[in-house]
């Protein structure tokens, strides 16, 4: 079974109510063997404590770009090499418009620029400001540099309205981190039958399978069996 087991991972937590979920998310990212330290943007601390991730991480949070507590005043770098990912749940639509313009204004968003990590981000906000051009631009612009985008799941929303936008529950970010692909919303059609092969632009060489599974496998044997020449 997949499991996190070694991998230090920075969860970045930035202001949206979806940021009650983040502590929940600590937690499961421990039980699947991971290390984990949070860092946390001001508007974060609006909606859950600091002493909140403390207290299930086992780690201090970290808030300052310039925390005279880190190695050498440099917290930003300490953390960007500790990381083996640096999961940003939830990340918010202003938290998205910073990164994709390389801005580095907090400690956050200064580490994602620092770091050579896997940046994966949840988004999390309202229906219609994710379906606005200039986020999806956004979204568009962190998939081209690499940047791994897990959800928006669709749903009932905080702000009572309904559709795309919820961050994807805890469980849901910690299988896709295990897994290594999101395959959320993907429609997947599998089917078998017959293969042609193309020879030139006429002919082919093909099959006579249906796609159909044999009842019994190996099939019975009809007649002799004789060796190809």
């Amino acid at each position: 079974m997949p499991t996190l087991l070694g991998s230090n991972i920075l969860l970045g937590v930035t202001g949206g109510i979806a940021a009650y979920k983040s502590a929940d998310l600590v937690r499961r990212l421990k039980d699947a063997g991971a290390e984990v330290r949070v860092v946390m943007t001001e508007g974060a601390t609006r909606f859950v404590t600091p002493l909140t991730f403390q207290a299930v991480s086992g780690n201090p949070v970290r808030l300052d770009l310039l925390d005279p507590a880190a190695e050498a005043g440099m917290g930003h770098i300490e953390l960007a090499r500790w990381a083996d990912t640096i999961l940003v749940a939830p990340a918010s639509a202003n938290f998205m418009a910073r990164l994709a313009q390389g801005m580095a204004d907090d400690l956050l968003t200064t580490l994602c620029l620092a770091t050579e990590a896997q940046l994966v981000l949840a988004p999390a906000m309202n229906r219609i400001m994710w379906r606005n051009p200039a986020t999806q631009a956004n979204a568009d612009l962190l998939r081209g540099r690499g940047v791994r985008l897990l959800g928006p799941g669709e749903g009932e929303q905080a702000c009572g309205e309904v559709g795309a936008g919820r961050m994807l529950e805890p469980t849901e970010l910690v299988a896709a981190l295990m897994s290594g692909e999101e395959l959320a919303g993907v429609e997947v059609l599998i089917t078998a039958g017959p293969t042609r092969e193309p020879i030139d632009p006429v002919r082919y060489i093909t099959n006579r399978s249906s796609g159909k599974w044999a009842s019994r496998w190996p099939p019975p044997r009809k007649g002799p069996v004789r060796a190809l020449p």
